[in-house]
């Protein structure tokens, strides 16, 4: 009787409730619109979403208002005329028919987007500074928006509004709402965003809003759609990889696995008179969804706000591409592509875009370790996010391997996102006194048993101490710590030497025949050069190389072990050499010392 009741009522009954909700709740407006948003500024002002098919929807913001119908497929969109900046905020409505979606606090100003993985990721509390500047963030017009992290195989439609867990914090915090700037609110937001936008906020006195869409230990590719990176031929292999991880997970399989290695580990723990962990009731999590399935992230995060108006992006990302299978060249073409698509998704092929370089973690280097910690894939990252940005116009690259700290997650946030903003202030919002661009270096010159460097603008060193984080090597590749000086152009009238601070002479006596310069070359590298004019001593120059002595690229997953074998061999030999030559510098330059007390 049951299982007839079962059959004949209940299945009835949920397709009735079903087609009940459908009717009433027909109206649909993804939750990027919410209550407190930032309505992007002198831009066509697009808002979509769902409805019943041929039901008209009229959209109201403020005194202006808009209608259009809905198509066969419970889409709608339309667009109300472009509004300037203000701090007034007014009343946002979507009707149709009975159905009404309303939002207050709405203003108008520029909206930012925020992207990368954990060090944007990282709340304002954590940092330096960041319990005054926490104590301080009175600012009612600038809004947060957190989009909730997710990853997806497919493009999604929209966000979730949820209070989701954190699990590197475990602390719930609230995700996919706007929420305006208080001390009470901004605690856990990103630190290098909510710097910038309070920067630009102050200078421009308009609404800014703020879309956190970060998420730690992500890869470029997570960000890149699928579409756009098989447009690059050289990440056949990466996508194949992906492809082929997905195509053979088995949830019972991953299930049964897990309970067999469950049950090995209890029988050691119980031997050591230890308590068995809990049995294993579910299979190990779809690679479909991993966040860092090429894509995915996009797909989750990125590809569901892509129809909202935004002013520009910044990206604070490098880490998970700087490991062992670390692929430079692929990661350049990557990230030109990763930002190219953004563009492209935000129907904006000019949208300004702020890189923020891969930032410093990790043992320090010293001149002790100097050739060891050369041997690193992380320049090389650094180095990529540059080319991108000089090979696209409205593209910034701000170095960040200054702000120096053991751990990769450094809590000197403060200073980039102060840094990011100078670039803002600049060519967006036409503060054009306030310098940005980074020194670029134009020439190097082999002159006997040195090199000359040649720079764009003048340099100087920002602690007042020599000259540090030159290396030079010779044909052999073996680089050592290199001295440098401003070249001298002649003597003043009190006959004291006068420097071309565009210039300077790099060096080491070991180095009798030198063939390349490398600078700032580790992943948390020495190097106090920055640029010269006052107000810019904050801005470091670009680590950089004069030769193309590249990284060897990790072969891929689906290659046979020959060729990840020599992978290894290769990374090693380096590093062997490199400790080879650090013994053989400091067994020289201890021969000098010597030399130079006998001879006094």
């Amino acid at each position: 009787m049951t299982s007839l009741y079962n059959k004949f009522y209940l299945v009835p009954l949920a397709c009735l409730i079903f087609v009940t909700n459908s009717l009433l709740a027909q109206l649909e407006v993804p939750k990027i619109f919410g209550d407190n948003m930032v309505i992007q500024r002198d831009q066509a002002i697009h808002v979509w979403g769902k409805g019943k098919p041929g039901s008209k929807v009229q959209v109201t913001l403020g005194t202006q208002s808009n209608s259009t119908q809905v198509d066969g497929n419970g889409d709608w969109s339309l667009e109300l005329e472009a509004l300037p900046a203000s701090n007034q905020a007014v009343d946002f409505e979507v009707k149709s028919g009975t159905e009404t979606i309303a939002y207050k606090g709405v203003v108008v100003g520029d909206v930012w987007l925020l992207g990368g993985q954990s060090n944007m990721e990282d709340v304002l509390e954590s940092i330096y500074h960041g319990d005054t500047e926490v104590a301080s963030a009175n600012f009612p017009n600038i809004r947060l928006m957190t989009v909730p992290s997710k990853a997806s195989p497919k493009p999604q439609l929209d966000i979730q509004r949820i209070n989701e867990y954190n699990s590197w914090t475990r602390r719930h915090e609230l995700k996919g709402h706007w929420i305006p700037c208080s001390p009470k609110t901004v605690s856990r937001f990103s630190a290098i965003g909510y710097v910038f936008g309070r920067r630009l906020h102050l200078v421009s006195q308009i609404p800014i809003g703020l879309i956190d869409a970060s998420v730690g230990g992500t890869t470029a590719e997570a960000w890149t759609s699928r579409a756009k990176l098989k447009s690059i031929p050289a990440s056949k292999g990466l996508l194949a990889d992906w492809d082929k991880k997905i195509g053979d997970y088995d949830a019972k399989a991953s299930l049964n696995q897990r309970i067999k290695n469950w049950e090995r580990d209890s029988e050691r723990r119980k031997k050591r008179g230890e308590k068995p962990r809990p049995k294993p009731t579910e299979p190990a999590p779809d690679p479909a969804f991993d966040r860092n399935n090429p894509g995915a992230s996009y797909n989750a995060m990125i590809h569901p706000i892509s129809k909202f108006n935004i002013r520009g992006a910044i990206f604070n990302q490098g880490y998970n591409n700087a490991l062992g299978n670390a692929r430079p060249k692929l990661y350049s073409k990557t990230f030109k592509a990763m930002i190219e698509d953004w563009r492209a998704s935000f129907r904006n092929p000019k949208l300004p875009f702020g890189i923020l370089g891969l930032t410093a973690g990790g043992q320090a280097q010293t001149l002790e370790n100097f050739e060891l910690r050369m041997v690193d894939a992380a320049p090389f990252i650094r180095e990529a996010q540059h080319q991108a940005a000089k090979s696209l116009d409205g593209v910034c690259f701000m170095p960040s391997y200054d702000q120096q700290v053991p751990w990769y997650h450094p809590h000197k946030k403060f200073e980039l996102g102060e840094r990011i903003a100078r670039w803002a202030l600049n060519t967006v919002y036409q503060q054009k006194h306030l310098g940005w661009k980074p020194v670029e270096l134009v020439e190097h010159k082999i002159e006997g048993d040195h090199i000359i460097l040649t720079f764009d603008r003048a340099v100087r060193i920002h602690d007042g101490r020599p000259f540090q984080g030159f290396a030079i090597a010779g044909v052999d590749q073996a680089f050592v710590p290199a001295q440098a000086q401003f070249v001298i152009i002649g003597k003043d009238r009190h006959n004291r030497p006068r420097y071309d601070e565009k210039r300077v002479k790099v060096w080491n006596t070991l180095v009798l025949k030198p063939k390349a310069v490398r600078y700032a070359w580790a992943r948390n590298p020495l190097g106090n050069v920055v640029n010269s004019q006052h107000h810019e001593r904050i801005i470091p120059i670009p680590s950089f190389r004069t030769d193309n002595w590249d990284w060897p690229e990790a072969p891929f997953e689906s290659a046979d072990n020959e060729s990840r074998n020599q992978h290894r061999f290769a990374i090693h030999q380096l590093r062997q050499k490199a400790k080879e030559t650090n013994q053989k510098r400091r067994v020289q330059e201890l021969k000098k010392a010597l030399e130079s007390i006998s001879t006094q």
